[in-house]
């Protein structure tokens, strides 16, 4: 008999780890969707209910979801909810992403230009050698994930930007990142998962590329060149944001 994911859920809930409990209320939602308990096309309880259920926080309820709707378990309807997916179904690119996420993605996008374009600007100023050949490390690892593996590829990229602030030298980068952690992992998700391989695997190698020319910059400790390079890397992300919500205005 297999333990079910809301019985781990119990005895995880005091663990504190955010990403396992993020995990099992995926496992739980699959569980529940698989049993038929969430019939295709029903509507799945809002995200008070099952933070109840659950017993864990707004952030891991909405990073499970968010999750689903990747994998295309779940699709959102705009100003109504979100629906298991019917089977057989697609959601179209403007449906993918429902209008609360993808405008709550866009604000910690103009947060995060603001914040982390003066990052880069001062990790290549001060950055140590020690702190250097670190974010050297995390970018080789980012580099031999999987591209298959949509969330290991954001929580890789979301480590190469952590390992940027501790290269500035100034704390309170490192802690406002680690502050929005799970609001960057998801929209990190959103961007690392597209709709087929051939489509993702492209996404990934010029992101890799970007993330290069950040790092290239920091270690020859060119100011503006580092700023550039954030700017450019973040904004990328932002204006197809801008272009999904004009899409969906039509």
């Amino acid at each position: 008999m297999t333990l079910d994911a809301e019985t781990l859920l119990k005895s995880a809930a005091t663990s504190g780890k955010r990403r396992s409990l993020t995990e099992l209320v995926i496992q739980a939602l699959n569980d529940k969707i698989d049993r038929g308990e969430y019939a295709p096309g029903a509507k799945i309880p809002i995200e008070a209910e099952l933070c109840t259920e659950f017993g864990v926080s707004r952030t891991v309820i909405r990073e499970a979801v968010a999750s689903l709707k990747l994998g295309r378990r779940l699709i959102a309807r705009h100003g109504v909810g979100v629906f298991v997916a019917e089977a057989g179904s697609l959601s179209s690119g403007r449906d993918f992403i429902d209008g609360n996420t993808l405008n709550n993605s866009m604000h910690v996008l103009e947060l995060r230009i603001g914040v982390e374009t003066e990052c880069a600007a001062y990790a290549a100023l001060r950055r140590s050698e020690a702190h250097l050949k670190a974010l050297k490390e995390v970018y080789a690892r980012m580099e031999i994930v999987s591209v298959e593996d949509d969330a290991e590829c954001a929580r890789a990229d979301f480590e190469f930007h952590l390992a940027i602030a501790t290269c500035s030298e100034n704390p309170h980068f490192s802690s406002i990142l680690r502050t929005l952690g799970q609001e960057i992992i998801i929209d990190l998700r959103l961007k690392h998962a597209k709709a087929n391989a051939k489509e993702r695997k492209t996404y990934i190698r010029r992101i890799q590329r970007e993330h290069a020319d950040i790092l290239d910059a920091i270690e020859r400790q060119d100011e503006a060149a580092a700023r550039r390079a954030m700017r450019r890397h973040l904004n990328e992300s932002l204006e197809r944001y801008h272009h999904l919500t004009s899409t969906r205005a039509e």
